[in-house]
């Protein structure tokens, strides 16, 4: 494992799990109605809280700069932790996929509490981190861990005001699912 990346073109480089999630995404998304998709990239951010606003717009310029350094990062096929990283990577992508599929089959007018609902509140955001994670323990750069960790700590910010937005939208509903669901997965 090395702390930063050695830079350089190719053709074998993070890019490609990042481009196969990317594909995934555009693909289950280009199935939704404008009123679900209008649902799921709302952001419920309190415009007053200028802290919390300057807190994602780091995570958003964190990712910006882990996409472009994936880029450039040659990635090794033949090494163990790349399988580790692999293996994270295809659980995430399965589970964000699937909260995708159960996401655009329910009704506007209820919470999603089915598929991988089941077991998390947020399966889309915990889908998108171990993506992130996977293809970052698969580079074997500590840098990339790193900054995926501290964006998932900002990814939970997103994830309260969220929640916030559904006990709005859902009541009662969603208070029930709330106390039945753990937020992340089992007990966190």
């Amino acid at each position: 494992m090395k702390i930063i990346p050695e830079f350089q073109l190719g053709i074998l480089n993070g890019w490609i799990p990042l481009l196969l999630y990317f594909i995934g995404l555009i693909l289950s998304i280009a199935l939704y109605s404008k009123e679900s998709r209008l649902w799921l990239f709302n952001n419920p951010k309190d415009e007053s809280k200028r802290v919390l606003v300057f807190i994602r717009l780091c995570g958003q310029l964190a990712m910006m700069a882990y996409i472009v350094m994936m880029i450039f990062t040659p990635l090794h096929f033949n090494n163990p932790i790349f399988i580790v990283g692999a293996v994270i990577y295809i659980i995430g992508y399965i589970f964000e996929m699937s909260a995708l599929y159960f996401f655009r089959i329910t009704p506007l007018s209820q919470p999603v509490v089915g598929g991988p609902y089941r077991v998390s509140r947020n399966p889309q955001w915990l889908g998108l981190f171990l993506v992130l994670l996977g293809s970052a323990i698969a580079t074997r750069i500590w840098l990339y861990i790193g900054m995926v960790i501290i964006v998932g700590f900002i990814y939970h910010i997103q994830i309260l005001d969220e929640e916030a937005a559904c006990m709005k939208k859902y009541g009662e509903s969603y208070r029930t699912y709330m106390k039945q669901i753990p937020r992340y997965i089992f007990f966190l």
